[in-house]
């Protein structure tokens, strides 16, 4: 089984990706650039929530 935690960090790699696609295949323009920025935000803020949760299981035990 995956972990929740384990959980996050898939999700910020679909957002990496996804916001590489549309930086591959979209036109420039500020909508798609703001969207962009959404995915990579969700991105970092996923990671570092998965950082919290692993350093403070590691200090529990």
């Amino acid at each position: 089984m995956v972990k929740k935690k384990e959980n996050l960090l898939v999700l910020g790699m679909l957002c990496l990706i996804s916001a590489f696609v549309f930086e591959m295949f979209g036109n420039p323009n500020l909508v798609l650039d703001v969207i962009m920025l959404f995915f990579i935000a969700i991105a970092i803020f996923s990671n570092a929530w998965y950082l919290v949760l692993s350093t403070t299981n590691q200090k529990k035990k």
